[in-house]
C-alpha cells in the first residue's frame, strides 16, 4: 500500500510541474506593452538638405588677347591685390602691331595734312573764280576723306596699344587664387570665349552655402534662419550660419522640383574650403527644455485582434474613443476661453487690456492650439484608455507636450512579442498605423 502511495505522490509532483511549467512558458511568452513616460529635453523641428560651398564672389580672370604664356607670377593659394600682374604674354607680335599702328597713324596725318592743304588752294582760287566748283568739291571729299583715314588709324593706335596692355594679366580684385589653369609656354587662344588663367575668391573667411531644399519644405525656410551644417571633412564638427536668401527659380530633375537656399558661413579658421559638400539643418523651431513624449506613443491605435491578444473585452466604440476625446478636451478649452472672456469683459474697462489676448487661446477662432491636439493611450488599471492632449514640435523621436502631464504617466508606445509566433507578419505590430 506504501508504495502505490509513494507512486501517487510522484505522480502528482510531476503533474504539477508541468502544469507550473506549461503556465511558466505562457507568461513568458505572453506579449507585454511596450511603455514610456514623459520626459524633458531638447527638442527641435528641422529641415534637411544639401548643398556646396562656395566663395562670395568668384571671379574667372581670362585674356582678351592669344599668346604664349611667357611668365607666371602667381601661383595657387597666393593672395593677390587689385590691379597686381598675375601674368604676362609674350609681347613680340603685340610690339610688331603697334608700330604698324604708329607708322599707319603717321602715314595718315601726312596723307589729311596733304589734302587740306590742297583744298585750302582750291578755295582760294574759287573765291576768285580762278577754278570750277567741281575741283573744289572734289578737293573738300579727299580732304573728308583723310579725316577719317586719321580718325581710323587713330583707333588701330588705340586698339594696339590696348592689346599690348592686356597681355599684362592684372588681378580684378582683391582675394585669394583658387586656381590656376595654365603653364608657362602655354598658347591662348582668345577667340569667342575668354580662356581662362586664374579662378580668384574675394574672401574665404566667409563664405556661402547653395542648398537644395525639396518644395515640399521651401514654405518653412525663412530668411535670418538658423542653420548649423557639418562637412565631410570636419564630420564631428558643427558649423553655425544663417539663411541669407531664397531663391525663387525652380530647379528640376528626375520629376523632383527644388529650389536654391544661400545660407552665410563664417570661416575664421580656415576649415571650409570651395566646393566642399554640406549637410545643412534648418532649425524651424526648437525647445532647450520640453516636456515631450515618444513619437511613436502618437501613432499607437488600438484594435480588435490586440484586445484579444490582451485578454481585454473589445467594444466597436474604442475605435471613437480617441476622437471623442480630442473634441471633450477642444470643448473644455473652449469653455475655458469664454470664461477667461466673460471675467475680462466684467472687469474695470470693458474687456479691455487683459481680454485682447483671449482669442488666442482658440476660444471662438480656432488658436493655435485647437488643432494640434493628439491622441495617447495610457494604462490606467491594466486597461488601455485614451487621453487628448495637446501637442507641439516635433523631431521624429518625440513630440513636445503644450499642457503639463505627470511625469509617471505610463504611455503605451507599442507592443513587445515574446513569442515570435505570435508577432504579425508585417513590420507593424497590430493597431500601429503605417507612416
Amino acid at each position: 500500500m506504501k508504495k502505490y502511495i509513494k507512486y501517487v505522490v510522484i505522480l502528482i509532483i510531476v503533474v504539477i510541474a508541468v502544469v507550473l511549467f506549461v503556465r511558466y512558458r505562457k507568461a513568458k511568452s505572453a506579449p507585454e506593452w511596450r511603455m514610456d513616460s514623459p520626459s524633458r529635453g531638447a527638442i527641435r523641428e528641422v529641415v534637411t538638405a544639401t548643398g556646396s560651398l562656395n566663395p562670395y564672389v568668384l571671379v574667372n580672370v581670362g585674356t582678351e588677347v592669344s599668346g604664349k604664356i611667357e611668365k607666371l607670377y602667381k601661383d595657387h593659394n597666393e593672395k593677390v591685390r587689385r590691379g597686381e600682374l598675375l601674368a604676362k604674354l609674350d609681347t613680340e607680335l603685340l610690339d610688331t602691331a603697334l608700330e604698324v599702328a604708329r607708322s599707319e597713324l603717321a602715314k595718315s596725318t601726312t596723307s589729311m595734312q596733304e589734302a587740306k592743304l590742297d583744298f585750302d588752294l582750291q578755295e582760294e582760287l574759287y573765291d576768285k573764280d580762278m577754278t570750277s566748283e567741281y575741283d573744289l568739291t572734289k578737293a573738300r571729299f579727299r580732304y573728308q576723306n583723310a579725316q577719317q583715314n586719321l580718325a581710323n588709324s587713330q583707333l588701330n593706335l588705340q586698339r594696339a596699344e590696348k592689346n599690348l596692355s592686356n597681355a599684362h594679366i592684372t588681378s580684378p580684385i582683391d582675394g585669394v587664387i583658387v586656381s590656376r589653369a595654365v603653364d608657362e609656354g602655354q598658347t591662348v587662344a582668345a577667340s569667342l570665349n575668354s580662356p581662362t588663367l586664374y579662378i580668384i575668391a574675394n574672401n574665404l573667411d566667409k563664405m556661402q552655402i547653395t542648398a537644395g531644399v525639396d518644395e515640399a519644405d521651401i514654405g518653412k525656410i525663412k530668411l535670418d534662419m538658423p542653420v548649423e551644417f557639418t562637412v565631410d571633412a570636419h564630420p564631428n564638427q558643427l558649423f553655425y550660419g544663417k539663411v541669407q536668401q531664397v531663391r525663387l527659380n525652380p530647379i528640376t530633375e528626375s520629376n523632383v522640383v527644388t529650389y536654391q537656399v544661400i545660407v552665410d558661413a563664417s570661416n575664421p579658421d580656415g576649415k571650409l574650403l570651395p566646393g566642399m559638400t554640406t549637410n545643412v539643418t534648418f532649425i524651424l523651431q526648437a525647445s532647450p527644455q520640453a516636456l515631450r513624449i515618444p513619437e511613436t506613443a502618437t501613432r499607437f491605435r488600438p484594435s480588435k485582434e490586440l484586445w484579444e491578444l490582451f485578454g481585454l473585452k473589445w467594444n466597436d466604440d474604442i475605435l471613437m474613443a480617441g476622437r471623442n476625446a480630442i473634441q471633450e478636451a477642444m470643448s473644455a478649452q473652449q469653455a475655458k476661453a469664454a470664461e477667461a472672456k466673460d471675467e475680462a469683459a466684467e472687469a474695470p474697462g470693458g474687456g479691455r487690456g487683459r481680454g485682447m489676448g483671449m482669442p488666442m487661446m482658440g476660444g471662438g477662432g480656432g488658436g493655435q492650439g485647437m488643432s494640434k491636439y493628439s491622441v495617447v493611450w495610457v494604462l490606467k488599471n491594466d486597461v488601455p484608455t485614451p487621453m487628448a492632449v495637446k501637442t507641439g514640435i516635433s523631431d521624429g523621436a518625440f513630440v513636445e507636450l503644450l499642457e503639463e502631464m505627470d511625469d509617471k504617466t505610463t504611455l503605451i508606445t507599442g507592443v513587445k512579442y515574446n513569442d515570435p509566433k505570435k508577432a504579425p507578419t508585417s513590420n507593424m505590430g497590430p493597431g500601429m498605423r503605417r507612416f
